[in-house]
Order: structure tokens, then C-alpha cells, then sequence
């Protein structure tokens, strides 16, 4: 079935991968090269306004959208983690890979989602060089944004973190903290809130305060890796202090060479009113990492990382 869109919503195909209940994902297209789009905290389908058109470019490129639900999505997250994260997505690049013949994988990560693009990368090159699975063509950073400093403005999070960092160093990392005051009060864990709220916790990648050498250490094994770093001028969950175009030509240099900056000067985080011009930009990219020169390298990558 083709990707078609209408106003009522998007058409394609519901399938099952991995063990866990929640590992369900929908396809846009029948293309044997897919885009996954991986959400942020509390995402599930339809994540952002801009899934429609992605779904649309899909159609008319040659290539197929997934939207996997990992086992960290919607209330998952206060629970989850980057690594179990990394694990899901493994398991449906061997699905795809096995069951539509899938030739390779681009991931889209949006917010917190762009931290799991990053970990499943470092992981394909360390401990999943694993030829079932589809390789990895390219990564999207779309809204890569510090959690650590998006916690850091709420009045909360310094007794909160005192408190998890104890029960993590107590063996009570997985017991629950507290839940969120968001509209379902996701139950959080003190492991997963230590990760987001604490200077280099695991979820920490996008920090400004970094310094250059701790920025490529957190990406530079993204190197050899397409990879396009898609910021907003207006993203609501960057600090004002932050300048957005600065710290992304930061991040860009830490990447390296093979890095692309797009910075949209009224994108919001979600990129509300600016989703054709986020498409238009990832299109050309999709389309480069797909290309047909590529398609005699082997994984785990097309573009080989040694």
C-alpha cells in the first residue's frame, strides 16, 4: 500500500516486532528503504505535525516512514532507558531487514529521541554488529535539546535529584520517585530521572555547558555517519540563554566532517508552522544516504566506520 494521506489521518501497515507488548510500529509505503522516526518522552504515533508530509515525501522518494512504539513510549519513558531503547530498535532493523527486505535504515530522532539515534549508533559499532539487521544509512537530530537544562529551569528538580541520586546509590534506582505533571503523571523512576537530570547522566548529550572535547566525546563516534542536526530558533524547550545556531555549528564540528546543519529561525520544537521546510530538508539528505553508490558497502553501516 502506498503512503497516502488524507485529512482523516495516514494509511499503511500495523506490524509486530521484538518480544515486549508494546513493540508495534506503522509503515507508510513498500519501499525496502526505511526512515524510523523515533519520538521523544511521552511520544507515540503521529508525533509531530510534519509526520503527515514525511509520510508524503516517502511516497513520492522511494522509501518507506516507520513509527515504531518502543517499550519507553508514552508513560514508558519514567522507566525506560537509552540501552533497553537501542535493543527495541535492533530488533525491528532485523525485522524489517527479514520480513520486507528492508536494504537499510535512516533514524529521525526527535527530542529525547535524538539520544536514542545517538546510543543505537554507538552501539551498532561496539556490541550489534549483527548482519540480520538492516544497516544504518544515516541519522536526523531533530530538536536535540538538553533534558538536563530543560529540568534545570523547573523548581523541583534539585530536591528531586538529591533525593534519586540517593536511592540510586542506595540499590533503589528502579523504585519510583515521583510522577510527572504531565496530563497522565507518568510514574518516574530514580535511575531514569538521575539520567535526565544530572550532569552527564546517561541521557545527558546536548548540553551547552559542554565543552568542545566533552561534545565529541559524545558524538564524535558519529563521524563517519551522515548525519543532519535540525535545530529551531523558537524551540521552546532550549534555554533562552541559549543561542540555538551557535551551539548547533558546535555540535556540527564535534560530529564532524560528515555533519549537516539546518536551523529553521522559527521552528519550535515540534516544528510547528515550519514542518515543509523541516521536509524539504530532509529529503535531499534521505535521498544522498540512499543513493545507489551506496548500496555495495556492508553493515552494519553503508558508510563503512573504520
Amino acid at each position: 500500500m502506498s503512503a497516502e494521506t488524507s485529512a482523516k489521518g495516514l494509511q499503511g501497515t500495523l506490524i509486530k516486532y521484538g518480544s515486549g507488548n508494546a513493540c508495534t510500529a506503522f509503515i507508510s509505503g513498500e519501499e525496502d528503504k526505511h526512515v524510523l522516526l523515533l519520538g521523544g518522552l511521552g511520544d507515540g504515533l503521529m508525533l509531530a505535525p510534519y509526520v503527515k508530509d514525511l509520510a508524503l515525501a516517502a511516497n513520492s522518494g522511494g522509501w518507506s516512514l516507520v513509527q515504531p512504539t518502543l517499550t519507553s513510549a508514552l508513560q514508558g519513558w519514567g522507566v525506560g532507558s537509552l540501552d533497553q531503547d537501542a535493543s527495541d530498535i535492533l530488533q525491528l532493523t532485523k525485522y524489517l531487514k527479514a520480513e520486507h527486505a528492508s536494504q537499510a535504515v535512516i533514524l529521525i530522532g526527535h527530542s529525547t529521541g535524538c539520544q536514542d539515534a545517538v546510543r543505537y549508533a554507538q552501539r551498532v559499532q561496539e556490541d550489534f554488529k549483527d548482519s540480520d539487521a538492516a544497516p544504518l544509512a544515516g541519522i536526523v537530530l531533530q530538536a536535540a535539546v538538553s533534558d538536563r537544562e530543560y529540568q534545570a529551569g523547573k523548581s523541583t528538580t534539585s530536591e528531586r535529584l538529591a533525593v534519586a541520586e540517593q536511592m540510586v546509590q542506595d540499590g533503589q534506582g528502579e523504585d519510583v520517585l515521583f510522577r510527572d505533571d504531565d496530563p497522565v503523571g507518568t510514574p518516574i523512576c530514580a535511575r531514569r530521572f538521575a539520567s535526565l537530570a544530572r550532569k552527564h547522566g546517561d541521557d545527558d548529550m546536548f548540553s551547552s555547558d559542554f565543552t568542545d572535547q566533552e561534545l565529541q566525546d559524545l558524538l564524535g563516534h558519529l563521524a563517519e555517519i551522515p548525519t543532519l542536526l535540525v535545530l529551531g530558533g523558537e524551540d521552546e524547550c532550549m534555554p533562552k540563554s541559549v543561542d540555538g545556531l551557535a551551539f548547533g555549528k558546535r555540535m556540527q564540528k564535534a560530529i564532524g566532517s560528515k555533519a549537516q546543519l539546518k536551523f529553521i529561525a522559527k521552528g519550535t520544537h515540534s516544528l510547528v508552522g515550519t514542518e515543509q521546510e523541516f521536509v524539504d530538508s530532509v529529503q535531499p539528505f534521505v535521498q544522498q544516504c540512499f543513493g545507489p553508490g551506496n548500496a555495495g558497502i556492508k553493515p552494519p553501516y553503508l558508510y563503512s566506520c573504520t
